[in-house]
């Protein structure tokens, strides 16, 4: 799951929200492939994100066995740390805030995830997006497994009166296949879109295309440049360490000085407040204002 590196940190849901309002964001997303328990080589992957837009961040996946672990670290002044753990084997995965020593946990779904609701029909400019993967055949060990070195451009052509700008995006990576990352063997995809109208505008229509469909996998790192008419940015993933060294296995349990985090009335749960009765009722009465003042507004 990816968390923003601002003030929403601290209230940390494990419910995926997707904003469908003014911003006019959708997801679609589909998988096939059915949930079981993987036995992972041990392996350390620590990774740099330094992007061009938001906070530099660093991120380590730990791998044993049938679980895995992530850590997240946000640079600056929050200094946010939050971990998250997958126990195939129990078919569980776990939130854990460090800083206040709480922690969530959730079922896995074991059914396929629906595909999002089909867009309206759309009826505007057309912009054709074409897809294209590369594998330069360079291989490179990591650990005991081999990355492959893929590059992908992403080439946006939009027709004039489009709301979407057209642009280029070159992506060059190194990556390794870790089949049943997430308890799912198998493949999964999912597809971010977003649109912006202008008002009295029309969607636009929008025609995907492939062409080299070279598969990539875990990124080890990767540098991607996005190239529009009016700005350039570069964002990077950088590799710091791939290391096979053996594993504590109470790295991916929940420690036991940790209390369960407040679920919220509306769902998730926040991550700084412990699951006691007066914080529920806190929870409850604030939510049941925020009702009743959306209704006599």
């Amino acid at each position: 799951m990816s968390v923003p590196a601002a003030a929403p940190l601290y209230r940390w849901c494990i419910t995926l929200l997707a904003l469908t309002a003014s911003s006019g964001l959708a997801v679609h997303a589909g998988v096939s492939a059915r949930r079981f328990a993987p036995e992972f080589r041990d392996l350390t992957i620590e990774r740099r994100h330094v992007s061009a837009t938001s906070a530099t961040r660093t991120d380590v996946l730990f791998l044993k066995g049938p679980r895995e672990r992530r850590e997240f670290h946000w640079a600056g002044a929050g200094r946010q740390h939050f971990v998250s753990i997958v126990q195939c084997d129990r078919q569980l995965a776990m939130q854990l805030n460090p800083q206040t020593k709480l922690y969530t946990t959730v079922k896995i779904d074991n059914h396929p995830a629906p595909r999002g609701r089909p867009l309206d029909e759309e009826l505007g400019a057309l912009v054709v997006t074409t897809f294209d993967a590369v594998d330069t055949g360079e291989r490179r060990p990591a650990g005991s497994y081999t990355a492959r070195r893929v590059r992908t451009t992403v080439t946006v052509d939009a027709s004039p009166g489009a709301n979407e700008a057209s642009s280029i995006t070159v992506t060059d990576g190194w990556y390794v296949d870790l089949p049943g990352l997430g308890c799912s063997e198998g493949s999964a995809t999912a597809r971010l879109t977003g649109y912006v109208l202008r008002p009295g505008g029309l969607r636009d229509r929008h025609e995907y295309r492939t062409k080299g469909t070279a598969r990539r996998g875990y990124v080890l790192e990767e540098t991607t440049r996005v190239t529009q008419p009016d700005q350039a940015l570069v964002d990077r993933i950088e590799l710091i360490e791939v290391s096979d060294r053996d594993l504590d296995p109470s790295l991916f349990e929940v420690p036991a000085s940790y209390g369960r985090a407040l679920p919220l009335l509306g769902g998730g749960y926040d991550l700084t407040k412990r699951d006691t009765l007066p914080n529920r009722v806190r929870n409850y009465w604030e939510e049941l204002t925020r009702m009743t003042r959306s209704v006599f507004r």
